[in-house]
């Protein structure tokens, strides 16, 4: 959902319309943001809702076609990189397993070991 503020980083208001604009070309991935509404600072809420929604629309496509085109091009890498790809996952698997494994029985120790900090410090020392 895309809300009307003033934005100060603009040195002017920011309309809906303006504020998709300005997000197709941020990096934002969905083409549009929230931004929160600060009407009662500036005259940004006479936005025309005719305009804004052609510019959501314009928007949309743009992102539609966009997720189309990664479809596609995702298939022709599949197709002419395909055998290549599997062998580096199938040998990324082994060694990146015992790093998760590692990290996993590290953490695990480290917990142990807190644990029993944590009851040495209740007891101040009585035993």
């Amino acid at each position: 959902m895309v809300e009307t503020r003033c934005d100060s980083n603009y040195g002017t208001s920011l309309r809906i319309g303006e504020a998709v604009r300005h997000n197709l070309n941020s990096s934002s991935t969905s083409g549009y943001q929230t931004i929160p509404n600060n009407c009662d600072s500036c005259s940004c809420c006479d936005a025309d809702p005719i305009e804004t929604t052609k510019k959501l629309l314009e928007s949309s496509f743009f992102t539609a076609l966009k997720e189309i085109h990664v479809d596609k091009i995702k298939k022709i890498i599949e197709r002419e990189w395909g055998s290549t790809i599997d062998r580096t996952a199938e040998l990324a698997v082994k060694p990146i397993e015992k790093q998760w494994q590692t990290s996993v029985s590290s953490s695990i120790t480290s917990k142990e070991f807190y644990e029993e900090l944590g009851k040495i410090m209740t007891c101040n020392g009585k035993q």
